[in-house]
């Protein structure tokens, strides 16, 4: 590390990024790489800084993700997914298959994130409180989809195992879209893409949002509610005010944080 990135990259950031669990995943090479891009953007520093600040809050949420064992680490999840299909017993036309393994693999983790007009002002906020779930989605080794909304779900960023690809999470930090914000295709792309999850063990999905949605009325709480009991997914939602909540609210998330009032 030179002097010059150390002007830049406080021995606090550096220090967060190193015990991250999702840069350590990158080769040597690639770390460098990451630094080399992202060290000197001012949004960037300004997100891992919020992320810094907002540890204890962070700890809080972790608290109510999934748990893992030693036993966790033991293989990467490809060779996870191969031994429970080489201990797959075929006996005539029955299969049988060891699903007591299944809780050693976790589902991806969602984050719905709303990025229209109202949103641009806290959108270094929003971005610092998903960056300490990369290293949890790599400590878990799940993958982390994140779904940028407005009017309509912009396409899915996935970080495979929580992995910050340099490229993927370049177009997560400098884009950013306009426009109203309509909370209905969010929540189907979401469920849409929770469909594709063949895994179907700890669905996590996290809603960051203002609670500020131009098609409110014609979402149905009951039917949503329903959906998320169907797939078996916990919903968790961070509001930035808690009286925006309490206008057009989320009855159907199984917790809510609010970021400020």
């Amino acid at each position: 590390m030179t002097n010059e990135y150390k002007t830049v990259l406080t021995d606090e950031i550096l220090h967060f990024l190193y015990r991250n669990a999702s840069f350590q995943a990158l080769e040597e090479n690639e770390q460098q790489q990451f630094l080399e891009k992202f060290g000197k953007q001012p949004l960037f520093i300004e997100v891992i800084e919020i992320a810094i600040a907002l540890e204890e809050m962070i700890a809080e949420v972790e608290a109510t993700m999934p748990k893992i064992q030693d036993k966790d680490y033991l293989f990467p999840i490809e060779q996870q997914k191969q031994l429970l299909k080489d201990r797959t017993v075929i006996d005539g036309n029955v299969l049988y298959v060891p699903f007591e393994e299944m809780k050693n693999l976790y589902s991806p983790m969602i984050v719905i994130l709303q990025q229209s007009d109202a949103m641009q002002g806290v959108e270094a906020f929003t971005k610092g409180t998903i960056l300490p779930l990369f290293n949890l989605c790599a400590v878990q080794k799940r993958d982390l989809i994140i779904l940028p909304f407005s009017n309509k779900p912009a396409q899915p960023l996935l970080f495979k195992n929580g992995t910050l690809e340099i490229e993927m999470f370049d177009q997560f930090l400098q884009h950013f879209l306009t426009g109203d914000a309509q909370i209905m295709p969010a929540i189907d792309k979401a469920i849409e893409l929770f469909t594709q999850d063949n895994i179907g063990h700890q669905r996590d999905l996290m809603i960051i949002t203002d609670n500020q949605f131009s098609d409110f009325h014609k979402l149905n709480q009951e039917v949503a509610a329903g959906k998320m009991q169907e797939f078996e997914i916990d919903l968790a939602v961070i509001a930035m005010s808690e009286t925006d909540f309490e206008k057009q609210p989320i009855s159907f998330a199984d917790k809510v944080f609010f970021a400020n009032d």
